[in-house]
């Protein structure tokens, strides 16, 4: 099959890099450039950054500045890679654009280069869950589906190797602020509710940042019961579908039907994929992240076959995440510790059928917390 690095062209537009940041996806833009023969310099704003052990040991010689960012020098950076944490208000990115050398994140880098398609996910909830659950179902077909990006593994790292059938990343609306050039086989955004409101300065600037994924994508994959998503620009993307609990309108939709026995079933327009039931995970909200994982795979012309369904309802979810951990006296208790903003704590307690505990977790990251 070959290295998927060495489908990248070469030579290199760039002579010269720096990267800000040297977290897990600025070091994995450190490894991806210097194999590029890019003469690489770094800079963070920590004393101890995660992979300064790691850099030593691998790449000795590449200089490392800690502590106050300064602009690099006009000459000694043909590009700048910003890692998603450091915001693109950050003054010294400000200077950097006054010099127009090209500012880009990990993920950019990994767009232009990767030879296989890419079906793309974000949202304010659940991104992490449907990842991993369309990896697995892939898997199960078969198909050499790579998982990566704002999850485990940065998204550069999965070019060194053979190169997959097709990537499946989760990315982060920061993530998504220096990707440009994505052009998703499917995209999906299952949701949108207020987050890094310390960031952002409006839900509507968040918005604008999730919106981003579908640029260039060949299918959208929409939440149809988001209220911020109902007016979602789609013109970026080719075509798109939508996902929820009701019925859907149109055959190409993903919903929910009851037959006259009244069970429960998945289905794409009136065809029926998989009774709702033997779904191993809890919760309406799971049953949300069971459609859009399947809309996402067959918007991105790969069929759902029985061993991607056997997957699918063996599935049950992720650890930390509206994981029942304990019943007793008729009260669940839920671990949802990785709860990182209100609506997704809000969708773990709709999402139960019986009195329930939640164990809670994450930042406030400025939201409000009234609607919970």
């Amino acid at each position: 099959m070959g290295n998927a690095l060495a489908t990248t062209r070469n030579p290199t537009p760039w002579r010269r890099a720096t990267v800000f940041g040297l977290g897990a996806s600025g070091f994995s833009a450190v490894k991806y450039l210097t194999g590029l023969g890019v003469e690489v310099q770094i800079q963070d704003s920590r004393d101890v950054p995660p992979f300064r052990t790691e850099l030593t040991r691998q790449y000795p010689d590449i200089p490392l500045q800690l502590g106050k960012f300064k602009p690099p020098v006009l000459d000694r950076a043909d590009l700048v890679v910003v890692s998603p944490g450091i915001p693109l208000s950050e003054p010294v990115l400000q200077e950097v654009r006054k010099k127009q050398i090209e500012i880009v994140g990990d993920v950019e880098l990994f767009a232009r280069a990767c030879p296989a398609p890419i079906l793309a996910i974000t949202g304010s909830n659940g991104k992490t869950t449907v990842t991993t659950l369309v990896g697995e179902m892939l898997q199960a077909q078969g198909l050499n589906a790579q998982v990566g990006g704002n999850i485990g593994r940065p998204a550069l790292d999965l070019l060194d190797g053979p190169v997959p059938e097709l990537v499946v990343l989760e990315l982060s609306s920061f993530q998504l602020e220096t990707t440009d050039s994505m052009r998703a086989r499917a995209a999906a955004i299952l949701n949108l509710s207020p987050d890094h409101m310390d960031r952002y300065a409006s839900i509507t600037q968040y918005r604008k940042a999730k919106q981003r994924i579908l640029d260039g994508a060949q299918t959208a994959v929409l939440n149809r019961e988001d209220p911020v998503l109902k007016d979602m620009d789609t013109s970026g993307a080719a075509d798109s579908v939508s996902f929820g609990l009701d019925a859907p309108s149109r055959e190409t939709d993903y919903g929910i039907i009851a037959d006259a026995e009244g069970k429960e079933w998945m289905v794409r327009g009136q065809k029926r994929i998989a009774p709702v039931a033997p779904l191993s995970m809890t919760g309406r909200h799971n049953l949300m992240n069971a459609l859009a994982a399947v809309a996402l795979i067959e918007s991105a012309g790969y069929p759902v076959e029985q061993a991607g369904l056997d997957a699918l309802l063996a599935f049950r979810g992720l650890a930390h995440r509206c994981e029942p951990v304990l019943e007793r006296n008729g009260v669940v208790w839920i671990n949802d510790s990785k709860s990182t903003n209100p609506g997704a704590a809000e969708a773990a307690l709709i999402g139960l059928d019986r009195p329930g505990v939640l164990i809670a977790g994450g930042q406030s990251k400025g939201a409000d917390f009234n609607p919970l």
